[in-house]
């Protein structure tokens, strides 16, 4: 459509207007054809027509060699085609022109009405068909060689036409008689003509009404003149009559409207075309440079041999350079890499692939180099320029400084490899730092060591003065390692986990090791109070304990647990047993998970002795455990897994659950007097629903919970955990019996014993090992009996094993014993029937 409404409808009056009057004055000389009809003298109708026809030629041949010129530029087939058609119609209208009546023929020929009508008759029926197939064809382009062919094809059609008239003039049919008009052949061939215009005609309007052009209007025009001046030559009587003259008025009318439809088409439509479009990309040009400049962002544009053509604003404020200094230079010497040479891959450089593979690139973090020689970090998009044909003409690079991105970024780095609390490197840290000192470690053949630090028993620090206190320890820890290890690398590897990583083969790990435990062993001031603490360090070293990174912190941390073992405060080195053992403890772990349900955890008991009756007055249930393929597991063993990793609540329930059945079954069998004691761990006792287990249990197997003896160890007593105190009081409410097992080992301070109601205090074997050897043991063990009974508790002797050790307990009124000396841990079946043999049964 066109920009302005208002212009097209005016041109469409006019078109409208013209072709009415041209239809009106045709009518009329129809309706008034014998008033009007004359015939011209023969000199003046000749020169009038002469004139005419010479104006036709010269219009037809003006359109013929405009298209020629035009072409190639413009490689369109309508261009290519108009111009065939009207070379070909002008040079046979100059042929009909010179073969017209009166005229002096052409130079082997005279003139003569047939031959000139001919001529006539076969201009108009080329121009008719091929306009027809010009307009019905769309557009498309053609290739530049076509122009040679096309106008020897004009040529030779022209040859051919002549030949055929001239040569056979008088075998074709007859199509005027003078004084008569034309013959019925002339005005069918008229006819037709008329149809192929007005076909033609219809197309042009139909394509004028999907998108108006002034050039489809004039050709339009040109038609309806065609067309008339065509009805006109089916009218006339004789050659210099007012039809005649009309017709050829009209058919030049309609020449000067094609040639103003195919100028306006081919020259002013394109050259309107063109001027707009410049003016538009002057628009465009400013409105690109205003967006230009006011981008944050930095435009560099390159032509196809990498030289800066543009520069906006902020890239001359970000390179400190002026536009003048950098047009025309090459990127590559200016401000990429300082020099092509100093570039160390230039065709893996993306602004250079760019163009080569016509692909854009994204980098995040390159370099240009500033007018005063610094660096500008810069992240950049670089995009090919590529024109109609696929070439690249040039590249577009639009960057941004990312100095503070790179700030941030080394920051949160930073952040990301240290320590909050302490500012040392972090685990993942040294991670990667002994990642790259192992290479270098394997390329020189050196060694490497890690000393992995725990502080012991830091826990209590925090409970005793708080975590303000305890971070407060960990910064100072901090600091003493970095002093007395000023050229090592330390970490802090999480809570009170520290490392310390050594490289080269001059270094003594004992000394160095040594040296760490007694520098922590010096008190710490914190707020004007001294605090003393100690650590365990596990030592793994490269390449004996590990070739990568994980395996020699994880050996560490394994030697660093075995040194705890030991006693805390020492060192220790990985050694293969200690991974067998993680692996055993793991594999236990694993295979604890399925043994309760496939009824491998099963229950041993051991006799507890009345010491005057001798009788079995009790019994220790022990749990014991025989895996079908690693055989037997010490209950130390699985019982230490369980309660690390929480399985000892149900495993501690399954004990519980299984004993008391037992007892069950003991008492209805006649052996009611007896009563089970059962270990009972921290855990469980921390268990919310534990009491209300216990009391179901008791009631379900209608025992009374004086029945049930709870043993559990100064450790849990001393708890000051509300839970656990709760529930042993909640125990004791309802009636069952508290127990402290291995009394006299464990802590020093008995004051929980003000705590807890006990019943019953449990010496530990290894008082009663060498009490009969030993004066300072047999002293200490009655001191025990006496302080229990005192309290009005019940004494258990564990381990007895000699007739010496009884009698020693017997002399100091112990109540009551268990050992080997009687029985050791016996199965179920085995108990039933130890009972039944035992003289002293009641």
């Amino acid at each position: 459509m066109t920009s302005n409404p208002s212009i097209s409808d005016k041109q469409e009056k006019k078109a409208l207007m013209i072709a009415g009057i041209a239809v009106l004055f045709f009518l009329a000389t129809i309706v008034f054809r014998e008033g009007l009809y004359f015939v011209a003298e023969a000199n003046q109708y000749l020169s009038l027509h002469t004139i005419l026809e010479f104006l036709s030629v010269t219009v037809s041949l003006s359109i013929a060699i405009q298209g020629w010129m035009i072409f190639p530029q413009h490689l369109s087939r309508y261009r290519l085609w108009y111009s065939v058609v009207f070379l070909i119609v002008g040079i046979i209208d100059l042929l009909h022109t010179l073969s017209y009546k009166g005229m002096p023929g052409l130079i082997v020929v005279e003139s003569s009405p047939q031959k000139a009508t001919w001529f006539w008759v076969a201009a108009r029926l080329t121009q008719a068909c091929m306009l027809f197939f010009i307009i019905f064809f769309p557009d498309r382009q053609v290739q530049s060689r076509q122009k040679k062919t096309m106008f020897i094809f004009s040529v030779l059609y022209v040859l051919v036409i002549s030949y055929i008239i001239i040569r056979y003039e008088q075998k074709l049919p007859i199509l005027v008689v003078d004084g008569k008009g034309t013959t019925n052949l002339k005005n069918f061939l008229e006819y037709i003509i008329i149809l192929f215009y007005a076909s033609t005609a219809y197309m042009l309007l139909c394509s004028y009404k999907k998108q108006p052009k002034k050039a489809h209007l004039d050709l339009i025009l040109a038609f309806v003149f065609l067309i008339l001046s065509e009805f006109l030559f089916t009218l006339y009587k004789n050659v210099y009559d007012l039809q005649n003259f009309l017709g050829h008025l009209y058919k030049g009318i309609s020449y000067i409207y094609f040639m103003k439809g195919i100028y306006i088409a081919t020259i002013k439509e394109p050259y309107d075309a063109q001027k707009k479009a410049e003016e538009e990309l002057k628009k465009r040009e400013k409105y690109l440079k205003t967006i230009t400049s006011s981008l944050g962002e930095g435009v560099i544009v390159l032509d196809k041999d990498k030289k800066i053509t543009f520069i906006n604003q902020e890239a001359e404020r970000l390179l400190g350079y002026q536009k003048n200094e950098l047009l025309g230079k090459a990127l590559f010497q200016k401000i990429h890499c300082g020099s092509e040479h100093q570039c160390d891959s230039l065709r893996e450089c993306p602004l250079c692939q760019t163009a080569e593979l016509k692909k854009a690139y994204r980098v995040e973090e390159d370099f240009f180099v500033r007018k005063d020689g610094t660096l500008l970090p810069i992240a950049y998009v670089s995009t090919p320029m590529i024109d109609d044909n696929g070439e690249v003409i040039g590249s577009v690079i639009v960057f941004r400084d990312i100095t503070e991105r790179k700030k941030y970024d080394e920051k949160i780095k930073y952040q990301a490899y240290h320590d909050a609390l302490t500012d040392l490197p972090n685990r993942r840290y040294l991670i990667e730092k002994l990642k790259n000192e192992l290479k270098k470690a394997e390329e020189h053949n050196s060694r490497i060591a890690i000393l992995y630090l725990d502080l012991d028993n830091f826990k209590n620090i925090n409970d005793s003065f708080g975590h303000v206190m305890g971070d407060l320890l960990l910064k100072n820890v901090a600091q003493r390692l970095t002093m007395i290890h000023p050229d090592c690398f330390i970490a802090r590897l999480g809570g009170d986990e520290f490392a310390v990583l050594l490289s080269g083969n001059d270094f003594n790990i004992e000394e160095i090791a040594c040296k760490t435990i007694q520098s922590l062993n010096q008190p710490i001031k914190l707020e004007n109070k001294e605090v003393f603490i100690t650590t365990s360090v596990g030592i793994s070293v490269y390449p004996k304990d590990g070739d990568d990174e994980m395996t020699l912190i994880r050996h560490a941390d394994m030697a660093m647990y075995d040194a705890k073992k030991k006693g805390k405060n020492q060192f220790s080195f990985y050694t293969a047993e200690l991974e067998q053992q993680k692996i055993r403890k793991s594999k236990i772990e694993q295979l604890l998970r399925t043994a309760i349900e496939r009824k491998e955890v099963s229950l041993c008991y051991q006799p507890i002795i009345d010491t005057v009756s001798k009788r079995i007055i009790g019994l220790e249930a022990l749990a014991r455990w025989n895996h079908p393929e690693i055989g037997d597991i010490p209950a130390n063993e699985f019982i230490a897994v369980a309660e690390e990793n929480g399985q000892i609540v149900s495993l501690g329930k399954h004990i519980l659950k299984t004993a008391l059945q037992h007892l069950k079954q003991l008492h209805e069998i006649g052996f009611d007097y007896l009563y089970v004691s059962v270990n009972l761990s921290l855990r469980q006792l921390r268990h919310h629903e534990f009491t209300a287990l216990i009391s179901q249990l008791l009631q379900k197997n209608k025992l009374q919970a004086s029945h049930l003896e709870i043993e559990i160890t100064e450790h849990i007593a001393l708890s000051d955990e509300k839970c656990v105190i709760h529930n042993i009081q909640e125990l004791k409410d309802i009636g069952v019996r508290i127990a402290i097992d291995d009394f006299g080992v464990g802590y020093s301070s008995i004051g929980y014993l003000r705590t807890f109601s006990v019943d019953t205090l449990k010496i530990d074997k290894s008082f009663i090992f060498d009490v009969a050897t030993n004066p300072n043991t047999a002293q200490l063990t009655s001191a025990l009996i006496t302080f229990a009974h005192n309290l009005n508790l019940q004494v258990v002797a564990e381990g007895v094993e000699s007739a010496e050790q009884l009698c020693f307990l017997e002399q100091h009124h112990c109540n009551k014993i268990q050992g080997y000396l009687f029985s050791p841990p016996v199965s179920f079946e085995q108990l039933v029937s130890l009972l039944h043999s035992s003289p002293s049964r009641c």
